[in-house]
């Protein structure tokens, strides 16, 4: 594999909240996109920073930036993240991904 080749397979997720049939609070999936990225380092100043932010990276990626819909979750070695933040690199776009406690067999609507 060649640096900065694309090289780590998510799925973007768009999940919505909704209440099921007695009021319980549940999540739906509204929309789920495959797209390649390149997996990228996380530095110790983007660690440090998140720490102070409080919120812990756990996964950095980029993706082509006109693939990136605006989802605030991804999905990646069957593990489910919240996209902490982007950033805007040319024509890719950085994804900081933290580690949630959602499992697949927690969203309505999944058809795997």
């Amino acid at each position: 594999m060649y640096p900065s080749s694309p090289n780590i397979k998510i799925k973007l997720l768009t999940l919505i909240s909704d209440n099921d049939e007695i009021g319980n609070s549940i999540l739906k999936l509204a929309k789920e996109k495959e797209v390649i990225g390149i997996s990228k380092s996380i530095t110790s100043k983007e660690y440090y920073e998140s720490k102070k932010q409080e919120y812990k990276v756990d996964v950095a990626l980029k993706i082509l930036s006109f693939l990136y819909d605006g989802s605030k979750y991804a999905e990646y070695d069957h593990t489910i993240y919240k996209i902490e933040r982007t950033y805007l690199s040319g024509q890719y776009i950085e994804l900081y991904l933290m580690e949630t406690n959602i499992k697949r067999s927690d969203i309505n609507g999944d058809n795997g």
